[in-house]
């Protein structure tokens, strides 16, 4: 069963390649001012700290062409490989705030970024196949999906809401009796990483805005992570939407027939 690989050419990804691609300038300036000081530099200390830096340059540059690359690839709907996986987390937990920072200098908003971030992380797990039955499958969604309106409280408890259909919860409650997944609504990373902790899930669907999701995948270690982006019609944390056709697409690709 595939996921949904398709990568729609907008802004979003248009100004993660170019911040991606100014990055790996940058890098490579520092690598040529990095061999000019080990071949200009008498001493020893100052030879070996050219020598330290420009393998630590040429390393991220690598990170950093393979995540152009991956970028690239998704750009013309074209399966990023599997063995790319390890760089992309690297570039993930290394590069992100660097990323992001030069994407501020240009404009460019660190939610872009994030964006495109979790579109390479949800195509590199969905290339991998899965046998994980319904109950060991987390799912887990801010506690904004809920109406500000709504007096009834599902935090800790999803169960006591009524499935009056005027959120998005009672869609993803049906996708808990139909697949027998676990639902949780968080309120935060702590809790999240409470959860995990506790449940110890084989698989994770994450719901939030971009902020949370890269949070969320820089905490998570060897449990497969579908981050899906949720709709903000009315702002930030505030009456927001699941995307429910990806979240389905997700749980039926992780799920043992």
């Amino acid at each position: 069963m595939s996921f949904h690989n398709v990568c729609i050419k907008d802004k979003y990804h248009k100004n993660f390649i170019v911040v991606i691609a100014i990055t790996a300038l940058v890098i490579i300036a520092l690598i040529a001012l990095a061999i000019t000081l080990y071949f200009h530099r008498d001493l020893t200390f100052a030879r070996l700290l050219a020598g330290v830096s420009l393998g630590l340059l040429v390393f991220i540059l690598v990170i950093l062409l393979t995540t152009i690359s991956s970028a690239i690839l998704m750009w013309y709907n074209i399966p990023i490989p599997t063995y790319i996986s390890p760089f992309a987390k690297l570039s993930l937990m290394l590069l992100f705030p660097i990323t992001s920072y030069i994407g501020k200098a240009l404009g460019i908003r660190t939610e872009d970024i994030g964006r495109t971030y979790t579109l390479i992380n949800n195509q590199l797990v969905m290339a991998n196949t899965y046998e994980i039955s319904g109950q060991d499958i987390l799912l887990l969604t801010p506690h904004c999906l809920q109406k500000s309106f709504c007096p009834h409280k599902i935090t800790h408890n999803i169960d006591n809401c009524k499935r009056c259909g005027k959120c998005d919860v009672d869609k993803l409650l049906e996708m808990k009796e139909k697949y027998g997944v676990s639902i949780n609504i968080v309120t935060g990373g702590s809790l999240a990483r409470k959860i995990i902790s506790k449940t110890k899930p084989q698989a994770i669907i994450a719901i939030a805005c971009e902020r949370d999701l890269i949070s969320g995948l820089k905490d998570v270690k060897g449990i497969p992570v579908v981050a899906v982006v949720n709709k903000r019609p009315e702002g930030p944390c505030f009456n927001t939407e699941a995307d429910i056709e990806e979240v389905e697409k997700a749980i039926i690709h992780f799920i043992k027939e």
